[in-house]
């Protein structure tokens, strides 16, 4: 089974942002909040608000 994995990308506006890949759906998901740099982003995936979103997108994306 595969597992999902949470990426920092640059978005088209160029703010960054946290996205969640799930094995079974297409599109990375949105974790939902825009940071100024990659840095930020990726210290914010260390927090239990990150945490809390990652549960959430996985339980409402579940199949």
């Amino acid at each position: 089974m595969a597992e999902s994995k949470v990426t920092v990308d640059e978005k088209g506006d160029g703010k960054w942002g946290c996205f969640l890949h799930l094995p079974d759906h297409d599109e990375p998901v949105f974790l939902g909040k825009d940071f100024k740099s990659e840095e930020r982003a990726e210290n914010w995936l260390n927090t239990s608000e990150a945490v809390t979103a990652i549960d959430m997108m996985t339980r409402k994306f579940k199949k």
